[in-house]
């Protein structure tokens, strides 16, 4: 420990100027405070934002690909050139169109999923949100089964076992013109992934029916799944396998879209009001290192004598400068470490008891999220650190500047 640190913390001891010590304990307790409520705040969002992601990926799959033209045709052959690139894991093909839906009482607006059961397992979490029914109920080869989401069956009135009309908007010809085509269909599950977009229009039918139904031939589908060895190279994975999908070709057919593209506008406002909530949980630490500014004002003032013996003794302006700003870095890092201490027990607690619940109605969760990162630790108590640091400057370089002679007088 060199004589800057030394003096820096002889300075910090309790004396009999109570109030210095006072306005010391106020400056760490900010600090701590402040870092305290940014590392819960932060981990609770990055919590929200992990569990998000989650179910986002259990409906959508990780990488989707879709073809200009409207329709995958002779989808088997794509799917081949896709399990040929490394890295990707599995793959299913899907219908999507949008349709009306109807009861016996009413009917509303849904987005029909044609799915194979077999493969879209393996590239979703559907079956896992599943409440009510069976999945499998939907390669029922003798009845039309149709899987629901808890909303939409809400709204409809309808349980397992009842049954709905599909609704074709596009309808088909007939020697009496354009009518809409419908299709009877027995419910046969319902699903609850927690997300309100999903559950209150998404249905699911197997994927023969629903090529049946728009009257697709049976190589013919909307676009086709895919589950990756790595989600975080979705991005890279995504341009990778649209290249490989356009190679030979005149122009560009087909485009692949990672979930993160999907949902880009969802959770760009997540992390923008991450950043937002960082910035203003952050004032709480800048205004503890004001404090930490007038505290060091204050111990200048009173030290002023000691300022002087230590430049009549030997010492530089510059070593003044170093005390003063050891003993404001050394306020930070008290506090800062007591905040990091305080905010990990806090995220720590939480996430071992679950003590704070939440109300599935409102939440598509049960318990407040927590997810501590290394990287955000170590951003929050780099930033406290770098504003306690800041904070000491104009101090200590009024303390370097006393004059030995002005000091002893003043005393």
């Amino acid at each position: 420990m060199n004589f800057h640190t030394k003096i820096a913390l002889h300075y910090l001891k309790p004396k009999n100027n109570s109030f210095i010590s006072l306005l010391s304990f106020i400056s760490v307790m900010g600090i701590m405070i402040g870092v305290m409520a940014l590392i819960v705040v932060i981990s609770v969002m990055s919590g929200f934002d992990h569990a998000l992601e989650k179910r986002v990926i259990g409906i959508e799959s990780q990488i989707i690909v879709l073809n200009y033209n409207g329709y995958v045709n002779n989808y088997k052959k794509a799917v081949k050139k896709i399990s040929s690139v490394k890295g990707v894991k599995n793959i299913s093909p899907f219908i999507y169109t949008d349709i009306m839906i109807s009861s016996a009482s009413t009917s509303t607006g849904s987005v029909l999923r044609g799915i194979d059961v077999k493969t879209e397992e393996k590239v979703t979490d559907l079956k896992r949100y599943l409440i009510k029914g069976r999945l499998s109920g939907l390669d029922n080869k003798n009845k039309n089964e149709i899987v629901l989401g808890k909303v939409l069956a809400q709204n409809l009135g309808v349980s397992v076992g009842d049954k709905v009309t599909i609704v074709s908007p596009e309808g088909q010809i007939t020697p009496f013109g354009i009518i809409p085509k419908t299709e009877r269909f027995i419910v046969c599950g319902i699903i609850n992934s927690g997300m309100y977009n999903y559950d209150s229009t998404l249905s699911f039918v197997s994927l023969k029916n629903a090529q049946a139904f728009l009257g697709l031939p049976k190589n013919w589908v909307t676009g086709i799944e895919i589950k990756l060895d790595n989600l975080s190279s979705a991005n890279r994975f995504a341009r990778k396998i649209a290249a490989k999908l356009n190679r030979n070709k005149t122009s560009s057919s087909y485009y692949a879209l990672s979930w993160e593209e999907l949902n880009k506008n969802l959770f760009s406002a997540i992390k923008l009001e991450k950043l937002t909530m960082f910035v203003i949980l952050s004032l709480i630490v800048l205004v503890a290192a004001f404090n930490i500014i007038s505290t060091l004002i204050m111990v200048v003032m009173e030290k002023r004598k000691d300022i002087a013996i230590l430049k009549s003794i030997g010492a530089s302006s510059k070593d003044i400068m170093f005390i003063f700003i050891a003993q404001g870095v050394i306020i930070g890092a008290i506090g800062t470490s007591l905040g990091l201490l305080s905010g990990f027990l806090i995220c720590y607690l939480e996430k071992t008891y679950n003590i704070i619940s939440l109300p599935s109605s409102v939440y598509y969760i049960t318990t407040l999220p927590v997810r501590m990162t290394a990287g955000e630790f170590i951003i929050i108590g780099s930033s406290a650190l770098f504003l306690s640091f800041a904070a000491t400057l104009y101090p200590s370089f009024k303390a370097g500047k006393i004059d030995p002679a002005e000091g002893v007088r003043h005393e």
